[in-house]
């Protein structure tokens, strides 16, 4: 069928298979009445109407009122800006309710003697994923009050200041020193911390490994860094002195 890729990709936009044959007939025939349709893009009877209202929802086709009723494809790109702004309205409330959910399920966990600083008592983690090493790390910055080193590659200081800039200058504000270790000149650091970079202490080095250490008390190892996002693998480790021995070997230890 000529019209399998197209129909592929507006499935893809997330049409069924009936929503996509009766739009893509509608682009290319045009105004069509229901039964019309129904034969020329060979839907079911008694599902067309059914179809039809779906497409109304989602914003690719309208009506024409009268006897009988027509129905049109409003142009794609149209159709795609509706969708996005549904989808993104929908996303809103989705991310909304983890969020409203996670408060409730930390209120009740808070019942239990759940340890809050970092929840899990024993000493070593392993989190797969890059999402999973950013919100982890964003608990540790949230969390830090005295001490917070990052270690990190000339690319990888872009990442991690486009995911955690923001939690970076809040804790730098309630006094956290933070300690940037990363290959990148003075210059290049600001053009991705902007002022924060004026109150950061910055030792251009280039160690083997990516990591990420707060308060003398959690450290993130990260793996090698051309590893895909979704499969990137961080290693949680409690451990004061372990802490403190990379610090030492940054040059960030307290004085």
């Amino acid at each position: 069928m000529k019209n399998a890729d197209l129909l592929n990709s507006l499935r893809r936009l997330g049409l069924n298979q009936y929503e996509a044959q009766a739009y893509l007939t509608l682009s290319t025939l045009g105004e069509k009445t229901a039964g019309e349709l129904s034969e020329q893009a060979e839907l079911p009877r008694p599902r067309v109407y059914d179809v039809l209202s779906k497409l109304q929802d989602k914003g690719f086709v309208a009506l024409q009122p009268g006897r009988p009723v027509k129905y049109a494809a409003l142009p794609i790109m149209e159709a795609v800006r509706t969708l996005k702004k549904q989808k993104e309205l929908s996303l809103t409330d989705e991310i909304g309710q983890v969020e409203e959910l996670g408060k409730e399920i930390s209120g009740k966990m808070k019942n239990i003697a759940m340890t809050e600083r970092y929840g899990i008592e024993e000493n070593v983690w392993t989190l797969k994923g890059r999402d999973a090493i950013y919100s982890k790390i964003a608990g540790m910055i949230a969390n830090a009050r005295d001490h917070i080193t990052l270690s990190t590659t000339q690319e990888g200081i872009a990442r991690k200041m486009k995911a955690h800039l923001k939690e970076l200058e809040k804790a730098s504000t309630r006094g956290v020193k933070v300690n940037i270790v990363s290959p990148i000149n003075q210059k290049e650091l600001a053009s991705k911390m902007g002022d924060l970079a004026k109150l950061v202490s910055h030792s251009p080095k280039e160690l083997p490994t990516r990591m990420f250490l707060a308060d003398n008390e959690a450290l993130l190892f990260l793996t090698d860094e051309k590893t895909p996002g979704e499969d990137e693998v961080g290693v949680w480790i409690r451990s004061p002195h372990l802490v403190k021995t990379f610090k030492h070997a940054f040059g960030t230890q307290e004085k």
